[in-house]
This record gives C-alpha cells, structure tokens and sequence, in this order.
C-alpha cells in the first residue's frame, strides 16, 4: 500500500520533532518508541514495512538519555511525549498499537498500564493509562517491572522478542517479564539465538558490532514477522 513519509516539528510541549508514514485510510494507528539514543531513523525498514501494510505511524524523534540508568525525570519527559504524539495522531475507532525498542517499548509498556520502578526506586507513571490493541516490544528494558502486581493492568495482546547474545537487557530477565505476563494473557515470544540487543535496529549505534551474522536477513524476517503480528490485530 501506498503511504508518505515526513519528518516535521510538532509545535507542542516545546516542540517534538515527529517522523510520519500515512497511510489514506489506515487500519490502526502504530505509535512507535525509539530506545535510549531516541532516534526513529534508525528503524526505518521496520517502520516502512508496517506502513505498507495500511497503517499510519508516529515516530517521535527523543533526545539522547546520557546514562544506561535514566532517572525518573528523563523517562517522565519522553512519556509525555509519547503522549502527546498518542492524543494528537490517534483516530477515534481505530485500533492503536505500540511498537518499541529498549527503553523505548519500556516506556510503551508503562503507557499501557505496568507499574515502572526506575533503579533510583521512583515510580513512573502516565497521565492516564493508554489502551493499547497490542504491543510490539523488541529487547525491552525489563528491570523496571520485575516488581510483584507490576504487569497486573496488562490486558493487552503482546509480541516479545529479545536476542539470547544481549549484554543490555539480558534475556533471562526478559523470560522473567514473559512469565509474569503469561499469568494474565498469552504472549508471543520469539527468542533469537544470534542477535544483541542491537540486533534490531538496521543503523547500528557507532562502535557497536552486531552477533547477528546475516543482518540484512534478520532484519527483513523480522520486519514481516512484526507486521504479520500486527495485521493479526486488525
């Protein structure tokens, strides 16, 4: 399907910088959230296969969070963001759908209801709980939820895919995560035996070397796969 892509500045809370692929009449709206280097650019093929398949997407552009530990302010400041981006896009009576990688599927997960607790043991939380028809979390940071009753508001459909070679956000506490969701809903989990937590962006952060051995494969794969999951939505 046809769609347009632009990058513009949304004149709101300062200014947010959005990168839209618009479909003319689209099954759902897909917001998507960068991880800590906050850029959509860098998931482009991902974004632009979603796009192809008749939905609408919202790609905020963040700044960069300067430390692995980001303090309750800086997850605040990036949650308002998405929520701005999520009243200002969504249409009423169409599904929306959150797409996010690191940090950035963190923070879609808060958005969706999950109880956040930074590493300085400070809650985070939105304005108001988003209802989410899924949510697509590529190597989430989960440390923030291992919490007992933290996925409990959970009522949405989930696809979960981390690599078994992160050294970020390791998949053994990712498999933790996965359980405590599986006690509300099913999941789908994809555990990639070859990927880093990096894996999953097609530009690679500078002076990072990726375990994946094919990346232009992996990536288209994945690109389907996410969008076969999200049509399944709809």
């Amino acid at each position: 399907m046809d769609f347009t892509e632009s990058t513009f500045q949304l004149q709101k809370e300062g200014g947010i910088t959005v990168t839209m692929f618009e479909v003319a009449e689209p099954k759902a709206i897909v917001i998507f959230a960068a991880g800590r280097g906050g850029s959509p650019s860098r998931h482009l093929p991902l974004l632009r296969a979603i796009a192809a398949r008749g939905y609408t997407v919202a790609a905020p552009h963040f700044d960069m969070i300067p430390s692995a530990m980001p303090t309750k302010e800086q997850l605040d400041a990036r949650i308002r963001q998405l929520e701005v981006i999520s009243d200002e896009y969504t249409t009423a009576g169409l599904p929306v759908i959150g797409v996010g990688h690191s940090i950035g599927a963190t923070l879609l997960l808060t958005l969706a209801g999950a109880k956040a607790i930074t590493f300085y043991k400070e809650s985070v939380k939105p304005q108001l709980k988003r209802n989410f028809t899924g949510l697509v979390l590529l190597a989430p940071a989960v440390d923030f939820f291992l919490h007992e009753g933290a996925s409990d508001a959970i009522n949405t459909k989930v696809y979960l895919r981390t690599g078994a070679k992160d050294n970020v956000t390791p998949a053994d506490r990712t498999m933790m995560f996965k359980a405590m969701l599986e006690e509300h809903g099913s999941v789908n989990f994809v555990l990639d035996e070859q990927a880093g937590h990096f894996s999953y962006m097609d530009q690679l952060p500078p002076n990072v070397k990726d375990p994946q051995p094919d990346r232009h494969l992996f990536l288209e794969e994945l690109a389907n796969d996410v969008a076969k999951f999200i049509v399944s939505l709809t």
